[in-house]
């Protein structure tokens, strides 16, 4: 999937909805990712921790841990999108921000080391693979590296319907799998192989499995288009585009659907 695609659907279509949450999972596993920290006694009263955001979006998470710890937090964040910098800028007046590829970090805040680095629902479009080795050069040694993400095992009662051959006409699906164009891990295993081949011990890690409800398309594209699950995807099929009448028809073959995220929280450190 191509930058322009991404940077067109989060800085166009998802900046001014994302902090809406439809169905609450992104604030739910962003507090499971600080509860990490919290637990291995990053967030102590005394401490300073420079801590960079990549592909910070709208700086909720940063947000959050500002609130929510007793240590000062020095923000720093990468995102392609700049209308969400607009808003993380307005949400966190001392943030140092920059727009820029989460997959060239190297090029961000060059010489510049962190005490934890934290990516949050970013390996659907920059592979782990591809932030590990960079993302374990930016660490101070003992530093720590928290990810919030999708699995490969996400979606299965959705990826199921989507394997009918009606509504993949629909869709505009064609050939295209999910697997095609996101990038997550297979699970919390694979994320900490990963980990640890760059230097890594991973000391928390759990698997959140957020039930997901879609009474009829609109519930979905509320979710997977404007919430910014599935936006990039949707605007390849050109599914936000349907007429009314395909949506009828998605809607008589495709919903209701009960379904289920999951998503890794994991808190490796730098040996």
């Amino acid at each position: 999937m191509s930058t322009a695609t991404v940077h067109h659907a989060y800085n166009d279509v998802v900046a001014t909805h994302y902090d809406l949450d439809p169905q609450g999972v992104i604030g739910r596993s962003l507090d499971r990712g600080i509860r990490q920290m919290r637990q291995e006694g990053l967030l102590e009263a005394g401490s300073e921790l420079h801590v960079l955001d990549v592909g910070m979006g709208t700086g909720l998470f940063l947000g959050k841990l500002v609130e929510q710890s007793e240590a000062r937090i020095v923000p720093f964040g990468v995102d392609l999108a700049d209308n969400m910098l607009e808003v993380a800028r307005r949400r966190l007046p001392g943030l140092t921000a920059v727009a820029g590829d989460a997959s060239d970090l190297d090029a961000h805040f060059p010489g510049k080391q962190f005490d934890c680095i934290c990516t949050h629902f970013v390996t659907g479009f920059v592979g782990m693979k591809t932030l590990a080795p960079q993302i374990a050069s930016r660490l101070k040694p003992g530093g720590w590296w928290s990810l919030v993400g999708g699995t490969k095992a996400a979606y299965k009662a959705l990826q199921a319907k989507g394997d009918s051959r009606i509504l993949r006409m629909l869709s505009g699906a064609g050939d295209r799998r999910m697997d095609d164009t996101v990038l997550n891990p297979a699970d919390l295993a694979e994320v900490a192989r990963i980990m640890e081949a760059h230097g890594l011990d991973v000391r928390r890690g759990e698997t959140f499995e957020p039930p997901l409800a879609f009474e009829d398309f609109d519930a979905f594209m509320e979710f997977g288009h404007r919430g910014g699950w599935l936006t990039p995807l949707i605007e390849e099929m050109g599914l936000h585009k349907a007429g009314p009448l395909k949506r009828w028809l998605i809607n008589r073959l495709a919903f209701p659907v009960e379904d289920a995220h999951n998503i890794v929280v994991a808190l490796g450190r730098k040996r």
